[in-house]
């Protein structure tokens, strides 16, 4: 098994009972959550606060073993924090809470067009102690993990069917690898719904739009799911 000491760069008693683990583009976010004692190390970064460790990683294919890393610790709460995409009637910057997703991690299984991928479910009580501390508008969705952008097209009818909202490429990961860590008792994926668009009669370059404010909303409640 993996050693987070050695592939980290922390000692597994450093850390803490809620671990968010996010891409390293949203890092700075948590920064208003107090002091931290930072690590830095090539494919990922660590941020000890008071209440809660914040991992962040270059690779979102890193997420499951990071899930991994953490068997031995203090940890208990696991929230994977960062951005989707979205289907149906889901709006830009919108804020969603995973109650459900759907495993389609396999490139060669969706090319075969496979249609009963694996299910997994967040825990209830962090999810309702997340959603009663937040106090915003925050939407439960369906989501499906994928790595593959031109498949996922090719699913539209099932996900129609299943009433998806999300698209991500961590979540499944994230929970199956808890399921198979028993020591951690809950995870959580918080996320904010993300696309580009172009501004009408206007040539610029597409941008994102209300983002990082809505994320930061997210990232200011992390430490306190526990």
């Amino acid at each position: 098994m993996l050693d987070l000491s050695l592939n980290l760069g922390i000692n597994l008693k450093e850390i803490k009972k809620t671990c968010v683990i996010c891409p390293v583009s949203d890092h700075s976010l948590f920064s208003k959550l107090g002091k931290s004692k930072k690590n830095n190390l090539f494919f990922a970064k660590i941020m000890n606060y008071d209440n809660v460790t914040v991992i962040s990683t270059k690779n979102n294919f890193l997420v499951g073993d990071i899930v991994l890393c953490l068997r031995n610790s203090e940890c208990e709460n696991i929230i994977l924090f960062g951005s989707c995409g979205g289907i149906g009637d889901v709006k830009i910057a919108d804020k969603l809470i995973v109650k459900k997703a759907f495993n389609f991690e396999s490139f060669s299984e969706m090319l075969e067009m496979k249609r009963n991928p694996d299910s997994y479910y967040p825990s209830t009580i962090l999810l309702e102690n997340f959603l009663s501390k937040t106090k915003k508008d925050i939407k439960q969705v369906k989501c499906i993990t994928s790595n593959s952008i031109v498949l996922q097209r090719t699913y539209k009818d099932w996900f129609d069917k299943n009433k998806i909202n999300a698209v991500d490429m961590e979540c499944s990961s994230v929970f199956s690898a808890v399921i198979l860590r028993s020591d951690i008792k809950n995870t959580l994926v918080a996320t904010v719904f993300k696309r580009r668009k172009r501004q009408s009669g206007k040539s610029e370059r597409k941008k994102e739009v209300g983002v990082p404010p809505e994320r930061q909303v997210l990232a200011r409640y992390s430490d306190r799911g526990s």
